[in-house]
């Protein structure tokens, strides 16, 4: 990814919206929303936007993803039934989405999510969650170390399961424990780099104030490749990541909040082959994102917010650059 920092010089033209609909009872909810983003850097937009705790830090990535500037669309809608069984409170939450992209619309693609919560205790609770990306394209890639072999389409189709125990341990602190599976299928010609990833971590959930909230937490994950397979191409993305989050959320003024987040993921290529361009090869990423909220009314909000990243390969001479930049709206009732 030999790319040199691009300068955002666009920032004052950009317009983003997002327009949500909620209809609530007690026993279920119905929320759409459409949001519009711009990017300076669309190989790298999908995983900026899942580089969270809440998401999937790890989506692959090509070694040199396409440099260009789109805008992208994502329509979702979220299907929220709560219930009471004889453990407590019970919630099933189905959601399903897209990125939309405007002109590179190869990068296109779904999203399902399904979450389970179930209240174990007054101060417990168990999550269980799936999500699943369906050809999630990551860009043009070479199927091997073969400069003879010409480039191809990389696709995947990406499942995860994931389980979060939360346990309350005061009025304003919470301690979250989470294990997660996962496996990355690849289409042709890539179906040699089939994944599978396995994710322990740590949260904590700190209300400091009446005005301040604190989100801190840290993944360890291994990502598995099949050696009888990537043998014959000298081409292994197995991997150890770590991966360190913090958000905080600041009430500035009545009605006016500020979140403000930072992401470092370290990544450590797990690759037995010598030939391969990730043998003993690491990769370290850093991400910032600064949002403010202004409450409108009790059903409108206007955000507005800029998210920045920098990530470099080892075997890269310099760090890659990206911007994602928002301004809209939400609205319920």
């Amino acid at each position: 990814m030999p790319f040199a920092k691009k300068h955002l010089s666009i920032l004052p033209i950009l317009l983003a919206s997002k327009f949500s609909y909620a209809h609530n009872d007690s026993d279920w909810a119905l929320n759409t929303a459409f949001s519009t983003y711009f990017t300076d850097y669309v190989g790298l937009f999908s995983v900026t936007r899942r580089l969270s705790l809440k998401e999937d830090p790890t989506q692959p990535i090509v070694d040199e993803p396409e440099k260009a500037s789109d805008f992208i669309y994502e329509p979702s809608t979220s299907l929220n039934w709560t219930t009471e069984n004889s453990l407590g409170e019970q919630q099933i939450v189905i959601a399903a989405g897209a990125y939309i992209f405007q002109q590179h619309t190869k990068y296109t693609h779904p999203y399902l999510q399904l979450e389970i919560e179930q209240q174990l205790s007054e101060a417990t609770r168990i999550n269980l969650l799936y999500d699943f990306i369906p050809e999630l394209y990551i860009g043009r890639n070479t199927p091997s170390q073969d400069e003879a072999i010409d480039d191809a389409d990389e696709n995947i189709n990406s499942h995860t399961w994931s389980a979060h125990l939360d346990q309350k341990l005061t009025d304003t602190l919470l301690i979250r424990g989470l294990v997660r599976y996962g496996i990355r299928l690849y289409d042709q010609p890539f179906s040699y780099r089939d994944t599978q990833f396995f994710t322990v971590g740590t949260h904590i959930e700190w209300e400091i104030s009446s005005g301040m909230e604190l989100l801190a937490g840290y993944h360890f994950e291994r990502g598995y490749t099949d050696g009888s397979k990537t043998s014959e191409f000298k081409d292994d993305i197995g991997y150890i990541n770590h991966y360190f989050s913090t958000e905080l959320k600041i009430e500035l003024i009545q009605n006016i909040q500020m979140i403000v987040i930072f992401d470092y993921e370290n990544n450590e290529y797990t690759s037995p082959y010598r030939e391969d361009l990730h043998y003993q090869g690491n990769e370290n990423v850093f991400q910032g994102e600064v949002e403010l909220l202004y409450a409108l009314s009790p059903s409108t909000t206007i955000k507005t917010g800029w998210q920045y990243g920098s990530r470099k390969f080892s075997f890269e001479r310099n760090s890659v650059f990206s911007n994602n930049v928002w301004l809209g709206f939400d609205y319920s009732f």
